[in-house]
């Protein structure tokens, strides 16, 4: 009879500890999926916007028929230039699901640039602009996806 009492001690201990142990497991876990998301969040705000800041220089640029094709060109490469870290934090970070309409939609942003160069931007505008808005749009839904947000769309004004 003197080992009934310890027993049952050792065995409210072990539930205790064991309990204790599965429910800090599971905050840890939460809490870890929660950082995770919003570090993702994070890296494909800056994504998307070191992209629309490109976009908006590049935009000026096709405008702006004062500059030669070289100053043009330079002004293109280094608007386009600050898309590169977010590039490679997305790389590291996204899953696939994201990365492969991440890589089509660069594409079509080098594809603008390319034309901004070119000096054909005003003449191929449309088309290309709507490539480009539908490569975004693709790329949001599946940023979406992965942060498992509803499906309101983000399309910046054209």
């Amino acid at each position: 009879m003197t080992w009934l009492p310890l027993f049952g001690t050792v065995l409210g201990a072990v539930i205790a500890l064991g309990s204790t142990l599965l429910v800090e497991g599971r905050r840890e876990r939460r809490e870890d999926r929660i950082e995770r998301r919003k570090t993702r969040q994070e890296v494909y705000s800056r994504y998307l916007a070191a992209h629309a800041e490109a976009r908006t220089q590049l935009r000026v640029l096709s405008l702006s028929p004062d500059l030669t094709d070289e100053d043009r060109g330079h002004r293109a490469f280094t608007a386009f230039a600050a898309c590169y870290t977010s590039r490679y934090e997305l790389a590291v970070l996204a899953p696939q699901s994201v990365l492969t309409p991440a890589k089509a939609f660069e594409r079509r942003a080098k594809d603008l640039r390319d034309l901004v160069i070119a000096s054909t931007y005003v003449h191929t505008r449309e088309e290309r602009m709507r490539d480009y808005l539908d490569a975004m749009a693709l790329l949001q839904m599946a940023m979406r996806n992965d942060l498992e947000v509803d499906e309101i769309s983000l399309l910046p004004p054209d």
